[in-house]
Protein backbone atom coordinates (compact mmCIF):
# COMPACT_ATOMS: atom_id res chain seq x y z
CA UNK A 1 0.00 0.00 0.00
CA UNK A 2 1.22 3.44 -0.50
CA UNK A 3 1.15 5.72 2.38
CA UNK A 4 -1.87 7.60 1.92
CA UNK A 5 -3.47 3.92 2.03
CA UNK A 6 -2.02 3.11 5.16
CA UNK A 7 -3.18 6.20 6.96
CA UNK A 8 -6.46 5.59 5.24
CA UNK A 9 -6.58 2.25 6.35
CA UNK A 10 -5.24 2.90 9.88
CA UNK A 11 -7.91 6.14 10.38
CA UNK A 12 -10.81 4.02 9.06
CA UNK A 13 -9.93 0.77 10.98
CA UNK A 14 -9.76 -1.41 8.00
CA UNK A 15 -6.61 -3.85 7.26
CA UNK A 16 -6.33 -2.03 4.07
CA UNK A 17 -7.73 0.31 1.53
CA UNK A 18 -6.99 -0.03 -2.54
CA UNK A 19 -7.94 2.62 -5.06
CA UNK A 20 -11.68 2.63 -5.64
CA UNK A 21 -12.63 1.52 -1.96
CA UNK A 22 -14.32 3.78 0.54
CA UNK A 23 -12.84 4.78 3.81
CA UNK A 24 -14.84 6.22 6.00
CA UNK A 25 -12.44 8.23 8.35
CA UNK A 26 -12.48 10.30 11.03
CA UNK A 27 -10.24 13.37 10.68
CA UNK A 28 -7.62 15.26 12.75
CA UNK A 29 -8.27 18.72 10.82
CA UNK A 30 -10.12 19.81 8.18
CA UNK A 31 -7.96 22.81 6.42
CA UNK A 32 -10.21 25.69 3.97
CA UNK A 33 -8.60 28.30 2.44
CA UNK A 34 -10.01 31.42 1.71
CA UNK A 35 -10.67 30.51 -2.31
CA UNK A 36 -13.31 27.93 -0.73
CA UNK A 37 -15.65 30.66 -0.01
CA UNK A 38 -15.77 32.34 -3.34
CA UNK A 39 -18.90 32.26 -5.59
CA UNK A 40 -18.53 28.86 -7.47
CA UNK A 41 -17.00 27.29 -5.16
CA UNK A 42 -18.88 27.68 -2.13
CA UNK A 43 -21.67 24.98 -1.11
CA UNK A 44 -23.70 25.90 2.54
CA UNK A 45 -22.69 24.37 5.34
CA UNK A 46 -25.81 22.32 7.18
CA UNK A 47 -23.81 20.59 10.26
CA UNK A 48 -19.88 20.21 11.10
CA UNK A 49 -19.43 17.43 13.21
CA UNK A 50 -16.64 19.26 15.21
CA UNK A 51 -15.80 22.83 14.60
CA UNK A 52 -12.67 22.37 16.63
CA UNK A 53 -10.63 20.35 13.56
CA UNK A 54 -11.80 23.09 11.27
CA UNK A 55 -8.55 25.39 10.14
CA UNK A 56 -9.54 28.38 7.73
CA UNK A 57 -6.74 30.45 6.48
CA UNK A 58 -6.72 33.51 4.75
CA UNK A 59 -3.81 34.05 2.61
CA UNK A 60 -4.69 35.04 -1.14
CA UNK A 61 -6.02 38.87 -0.69
CA UNK A 62 -4.75 40.17 2.99
CA UNK A 63 -5.81 42.40 3.25
CA UNK A 64 -8.49 42.57 1.57
CA UNK A 65 -7.64 44.77 -1.82
CA UNK A 66 -10.89 45.81 -2.67
CA UNK A 67 -14.52 45.36 -1.54
CA UNK A 68 -15.12 42.06 -3.08
CA UNK A 69 -12.49 40.61 -0.94
CA UNK A 70 -13.41 42.00 1.75
CA UNK A 71 -17.06 40.61 1.33
CA UNK A 72 -15.30 37.35 0.83
CA UNK A 73 -13.20 37.33 4.15
CA UNK A 74 -16.11 38.51 5.38
CA UNK A 75 -18.98 35.87 4.04
CA UNK A 76 -15.83 33.12 5.62
CA UNK A 77 -15.93 34.26 8.85
CA UNK A 78 -19.56 34.24 9.31
CA UNK A 79 -20.06 30.96 7.87
CA UNK A 80 -21.74 28.00 10.35
CA UNK A 81 -17.83 26.08 10.19
CA UNK A 82 -15.91 29.12 10.58
CA UNK A 83 -17.64 31.14 13.08
CA UNK A 84 -17.34 28.98 15.56
CA UNK A 85 -14.05 27.58 14.66
CA UNK A 86 -11.27 28.13 17.21
CA UNK A 87 -8.56 27.75 14.76
CA UNK A 88 -8.83 30.51 11.84
CA UNK A 89 -6.02 31.98 11.18
CA UNK A 90 -4.65 34.91 9.22
CA UNK A 91 -1.39 34.76 6.69
CA UNK A 92 0.00 37.81 5.50
CA UNK A 93 1.63 36.60 2.44
CA UNK A 94 0.70 39.39 -0.14
CA UNK A 95 3.81 41.22 -1.52
CA UNK A 96 2.40 44.65 -1.83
Amino acid sequence: MTIIEKILARKSGADKVAPGDLAVVDVDCVVMIDLSFGQGSWREVLKVHDPDKVVVVFDHDVPASNRAAAALHDSSRNTTACGSAKNRRTMARNSR
